[in-house]
């Protein structure tokens, strides 16, 4: 039987980390004064099997803000994080504003289709979204507690029988299970970088 697991790789020293801001209202910043080469920055050891697993991780990043000791190694707070992954998984089950050309989306899933839904390979990290997907940025000024819930309460929907129906914008289309792999795949790349303090 499959375990969840949240472990702690032997790391560096961890460069001065961004602190998560608690203070409701107090505007978010999304880069650092240099901004974070995201393929190096060190990250948690997260793996996701299922959404069980995600919101037991959704828990202890809640306990580690409401303890003043949750920081990010990326480039974006913690608040943005979190509201990224919900946009994401939002548009998979209400649709997608735009999408790629045809011809881009049929060679991306010749390309990339099966390794990002088929396999345990992990999301690589800096990548960045095209114009075409500023949607899916986050707001600066985006609160921790909104974010949560926000994310919180789009997997409630799946827990509570919705499905992720609409095609990728890259990818075409995929079915529910399929998705909801990328789902957790992409949730263990983007909050990797979010470390809660625990030895």
């Amino acid at each position: 039987m499959l375990q969840c697991r949240v472990t702690r790789r032997k790391q560096p020293t961890i460069p001065t980390p961004h602190p998560a801001p608690r203070t409701p209202g107090i505007p978010m910043t999304t880069t650092a004064e240099t901004p974070v080469n995201t393929k190096t920055a060190p990250r948690r050891a997260v793996h996701y099997h299922c959404f069980n697993c995600l919101k037991a991780d959704l828990d202890r990043l809640q306990r580690a803000h409401d303890a003043a000791t949750l920081t990010t190694t990326g480039n974006w707070t913690p608040a943005q994080n979190l509201w990224h992954c919900a946009k994401f998984m939002e548009c998979s089950l209400d649709g997608f504003p735009s999408a790629a050309p045809a011809p881009v989306r049929w060679i991306a899933a010749l390309l990339f289709k099966r390794n990002a839904v088929k396999t345990d390979k992990p999301v690589p990290a800096g990548f960045k979204l095209p114009k075409e997907a500023a949607y899916l940025l986050p707001p600066e000024d985006i609160t921790f507690d909104d974010a949560m819930s926000y994310l919180r309460n789009t997997i409630a929907r799946v827990d509570a029988g919705e499905r992720f129906t609409h095609p990728s914008p890259l990818l075409g289309h995929l079915t529910h299970d399929e998705w909801t792999t990328l789902h957790l795949k992409h949730c263990m790349l983007h909050l990797s970088f979010l470390h809660t303090g625990e030895a």
